[in-house]
């Protein structure tokens, strides 16, 4: 049967003398919420989280709660080697691990990390930023997911699991108001309908003001959201379930605005700023191409002459069917999903009417997986055959009010995937288990790209520019498929003690560019074009990692920790110069350390803390000035995480204090690692303080999040052969308060 929730089990003992003087309050387990022993599905049977050889963050719906998350980007703040891509003004979302990243902002592209949402994959970053709520857990695995998961992914996935119905009635209710006049509200009440069935309404809606100041028009940046699910689930037997659940959400927003820096075009080929003190374009010092220059330093105002929107829609349906017998397990899963977005920005971030950025999406997906679980008395075997579609109408384009003309890109892109995949597992005595995984893929995606200059504003048709038709059939091109698979070594040396060493295998499917500027595809020679360049292989990496997890002193202490090493060949870099975009192909090397700390030293305390150090480099990178070794985008080579939380009895009930933080190092948002791309290392702490009461019906919390009012950006772009570079900052400081009731 479908089973969700958290499980507890026995622990050893070790005795660490320094330790065990610090930790002998065993009360603060049961107390402990970040302690919670989280049963994840990381390799789709429920095991503990200690228990399985990946290395994994999971959270727990309490857990969640208890950090203040409302979003779905929200867990980058406390997961090692985890960070946010947020391209499009923060319109779009892509997670990165380990240095494994997409930042391509054309909407057809699939990230190496997988995002799921109770098992159902989802292909667009466009929906990568939904509300967070109702949740049962979240897991981050890190590193190649190329066996057991539909979709092939080089760096990792992030699955979202939501609450399931149950036969027994639960209801909660959430309101919050903060900062930018934000108002957050958020529900759920399920319970039986009959013996046989049991049914959930969950629901969640967001506004705010614009967080950015437009000092000549309306602020940009607000929020108004909304999502909806309704889930039920049908056991008319012992060994038969079904859970059908249809799900949706709705965003419209003023989006876009970017914080406007003058740049140029150093010798290199690559974008420098332009000095407050240089007047480099004529028209005055520190200014652009058109005399503009934001003089306040505020990174959240600006002079935005167009507000720009961002309106997306989505609407999803799921059925997973379980049948059990015996040591059997079959589960099918079939899941459709479509997104409308229409996008458009004030790209240059200034009073001129120069340049406009739009993208409209409208897609649909259909996935089916069939698999089945046999346990045996020492071994495990899974195995099964997963089938993807997604047809897409897409387009992308810029709009130059100043001269009066649009370039239009329109295009459809179809792909289908097909898979057959298998693991087993086998338990040599009681120490050692031995794991082996294989899975075969195919691709094909087709593409009708048109590339069209219109006339500003009535689009009337001025000239096709080019006209571009092609399929690429899986990452070989020769045998149209590809072959993903691991070898695993468990030794449980202890009770509460697993050391693990893997080798993965790790594919992500070739595509196909959809460039901005088809100038990128002509021969800068004969002027002819060059249908090559339209696309891309598939990326190859030979992930090997040691890792080890354990558990201290009665369970009071969980440090989880993981060496790697990633061989990257065909490495899919997003190669962003001028207004030409297209991913390139190119060898990369990648290797690092993972440290996860968890502890409760005494009653009513709790500690995380976590750290990633990486050394992300890809090799011959195609530059102006020639190929070139670079860093990877968005890596840097130190990703701190921590937070303090402590509990107390209070007022009849319990009062708890809590801070966190998270720290990266500097880092690139461009594979050419131009200057203007580069942001300096910053740290952001939030801080929060709650009440409970006795019967934990209800909570009152405050929080503050960016407590230092900390300035930093969390993307930007070279577009310094137009005269600027845009960034997008991250949001400023924000109070809040929130109620919440649970029956």
């Amino acid at each position: 049967m479908i089973k969700t929730g958290v499980a507890t089990r026995a622990t050893g003992v070790l005795s660490v003398s320094a330790i065990a003087l610090i930790l002998t309050d065993t009360s603060a387990f049961a107390q402990s919420r970040m302690l919670e022993e989280v049963v994840i599905t990381a390799q789709k049977r429920e095991q503990n989280l200690q228990d399985v050889g990946v290395a994994v963050t999971a959270f727990t719906g309490s857990q969640m709660d208890a950090l203040g998350y409302t979003s779905s980007t929200d867990i980058v703040n406390m997961t090692p080697g985890m960070q946010l891509v947020s391209p499009n003004g923060g319109s779009s979302n892509f997670f990165t691990i380990r240095g494994v990243t997409q930042n391509d902002f054309t909407d057809h592209q699939e990230s190496p990390v997988a995002t799921y949402i109770d098992d159902a994959y989802v292909s667009q970053m466009s929906a990568g930023n939904f509300l967070l709520f109702d949740m049962d857990r979240v897991e981050v695995l890190r590193g190649p997911q190329g066996t057991l998961f539909g979709r092939n992914a080089t760096g990792g996935l992030v699955h979202f699991i939501t609450k399931k119905p149950s036969q027994e009635f639960d209801a909660y209710a959430k309101a919050a108001y903060g900062s930018y006049n934000e108002k957050n509200l958020e529900g759920a009440v399920g319970g039986a309908l009959s013996d046989q069935v049991a049914v959930r309404v969950s629901g969640a809606y967001n506004r705010h003001d614009g967080v950015i100041e437009n000092r000549i028009g309306r602020d940009i940046n607000n929020g108004d959201n909304y999502a909806g699910r309704l889930q039920a689930l049908i056991e008319p037997t012992d060994n038969f379930s079904a859970l059908l659940s249809l799900r949706g959400a709705e965003s419209d927003t003023r989006a876009g605005a970017y914080q406007h820096r003058s740049s140029f075009v150093n010798a290199q080929g690559l974008g420098e700023f332009v000095p407050d003190d240089v007047d480099y374009y004529g028209t005055c010092a520190g200014c652009d191409l058109f005399g503009y220059k934001d003089t306040d330093g505020d990174p959240h105002a600006g002079d935005y002459d167009f507000v720009g929107s961002n309106e997306i829609k989505t609407w999803g349906a799921t059925a997973n069917l379980e049948w059990n017998r015996d040591n059997l397990t079959v589960t099918s899963i079939t899941d459709y999903f479509e997104l409308e977005k229409d996008y458009i920005e004030d790209s240059d971030a200034s009073p001129a009417a120069f340049l406009q950025f739009y993208l409209k999406s409208d897609i649909q997906q259909f996935s089916q997986e069939l698999r089945a679980l046999y346990t045996g008395d020492d071994y495990r075997v899974v195995g099964g055959l997963y089938y993807l579609e997604i047809d897409g109408d897409y387009v992308n384009g810029i709009e130059i009010p100043v001269d009066g003309i649009t370039l239009d890109n329109p295009y459809a892109l179809d792909t289908r995937s097909w898979s057959l995949f298998t693991q087993a597992e086998y338990d040599i005595g009681s120490d050692f288990t031995i794991i082996g995984g294989f899975r075969w893929t195919e691709d094909k995606k087709t593409i009708d790209y048109v590339s069209n200059l219109l006339s500003y504003p009535d689009n009337a048709q001025l000239l096709e520019l080019t006209r571009f038709n092609t399929a690429v059939s899986g990452l070989a091109k020769v045998d149209k498929g590809n072959w993903s698979g691991k070898i695993e070594l468990d030794w449980r040396p202890r009770d509460g003690m697993l050391v693990y060493a893997s080798w993965n295998r790790g594919i992500k499917g070739g595509g196909l560019n959809a460039p901005l500027d088809i100038s990128g595809l002509l021969d800068p020679i004969t002027g002819e074009l060059q249908a090559g360049r339209m696309a891309f292989d598939d990326e190859v990496i030979d992930a090997y990692e040691l890792g080890m997890k354990t558990e201290l002193a009665n369970g009071l202490v969980r440090l989880n920790s993981a060496l790697f090493y990633y061989d990257y060949n065909d490495y899919q870099a997003f190669n962003f110069q001028g207004l030409t975009t297209f991913i390139v192909n190119t060898d990369a090397e990648i290797y690092g350390l993972d440290l996860e700390l968890i502890a409760s030293p005494m009653a009513g305390l709790d500690v995380m803390l976590g750290a990633s150090i990486i050394h992300a480099r890809a090799f011959d990178v195609p530059l102006p000035s020639g190929p070139a070794d670079r860093d990877i985008a968005l890596s840097p080579d130190v990703n701190l995480n921590g937070m303090v939380r402590y509990s107390w009895p209070a007022f009849g009930g319990t009062m708890a204090l809590q801070g966190d933080f998270k720290y990266l190092s500097d880092h690139h948002f461009s594979i050419s690692n131009a200057p203007v791309t580069r942001q300096d290392s910053y740290l952001v702490a939030n801080a929060r303080v709650s009440y409970t009461t006795a019967d934990e019906r209800w909570e009152f919390a405050g929080y503050v999040k960016n407590l230092t009012d900390k300035e930093y950006d969390v993307i930007g772009f070279d577009v310094s052969s137009s005269g600027l570079t845009e960034r997008f900052p991250g949001d400023p400081i924000w109070w809040g308060a929130s109620v919440a009731f649970r029956l």
